[in-house]
């Protein structure tokens, strides 16, 4: 295993390294690096570490990090411009990465954006002001987001200001959404729809445009701690910022079970519309 450095501000390319890496390697970075990072299929059990003093500044057509490896971690960055903050996308290579420590803020889309069946952890980072979505689980998609193996600790992200859901699993894909500060975004704090599931407790969702937790177009809300795993209770909403419409949301076939905690909207804590199967407790 080897160990390379990059000093942006010297002119060298974090790409020069990826493109010489091999299984086990990490790249140190530091410095203002001007690139759009891509991590090719072909790059396998790579760590990028940023050392919490590197800003990625991506170009206004590229994304700060693309990845289509496999086991990819990318930590310690602060990232900034383009489209999104990092892109996965599993294609056929079954992409795969550790999303870890990161600030991702004022890019030009999402923040963490998955497509194609990418599988992520995503723990411990602060995604903020982005016009879009903050994290972005689509197509197949299967993301941890607010821890990485097993709990130590609360290692959990912060995810405020987007201009939409602060988090959408969306098109048939899945997440675990677990202890994560969720605030001020511009429509749901958690969206869940077209055929996803989500297992979702141990958060604070509060002052959010629209509703706490919305399930709907056929998906799933699970809001218990089944497996016992995390020392969280159930999901919480401030009540000096209560969002906007309700607390939780259900409708077009969706489903809900599980605890209600405190989740609480200014027009009420829930909201079924019929066709939304409600096991709440």
């Amino acid at each position: 295993m080897t160990t390379y450095t990059v000093n942006c501000d010297a002119g060298e390319k974090i790409q020069d390294k990826i493109a010489v890496a091999r299984p086990g390697d990490t790249i140190l970075v530091s410095g203002t690096c001007s690139e759009n990072v891509v991590l090719p299929s072909e790059a396998v059990r790579i760590t990028l570490d940023g050392q919490g003093k590197t800003l990625i500044q991506a170009p206004a057509k590229g994304d700060g990090f693309f990845i289509r490896g496999k086991d990819i971690t990318v930590k310690g960055f602060t990232i900034t411009g383009g489209r999104d903050g990092i892109h996965l996308s599993g294609a056929a290579a079954g992409a795969s990465a550790t999303i870890e420590g990161n600030v991702i803020r004022k890019t030009g889309r999402h923040g963490i954006h998955m497509d194609h069946s990418g599988v992520s952890r995503i723990a411990g980072n602060m995604i903020e002001d982005v016009p879009a979505l903050g994290v972005d689980v689509g197509e197949s998609s299967v993301a941890r987001i607010g821890y990485l193996l097993r709990p130590l600790g609360r290692a959990a992200n912060t995810i405020r200001n987007a201009g939409r859901h602060g988090i959408a699993v969306t098109r048939g894909s899945s997440a675990r959404i677990v202890g994560n500060t969720i605030e001020k975004n511009g429509a749901s704090g958690v969206f869940v729809g077209r055929n996803s599931q989500a297992d979702i407790f141990g958060n604070s969702i509060s002052g959010n445009a629209e509703h706490g937790i919305t399930a709907t177009q056929n998906a799933g809300v699970n809001l218990g701690n089944e497996d016992r795993m995390f020392d969280l209770g159930p999901n919480q909403t401030d009540a000096a910022m209560k969002n906007a419409g309700f607390g939780l949301s259900g409708s077009v076939g969706g489903y809900v079970h599980g605890p209600m905690g405190s989740l609480d909207g200014v027009r009420g804590a829930k909201d079924m519309d019929g066709t939304c199967v409600d096991r709440l407790t």
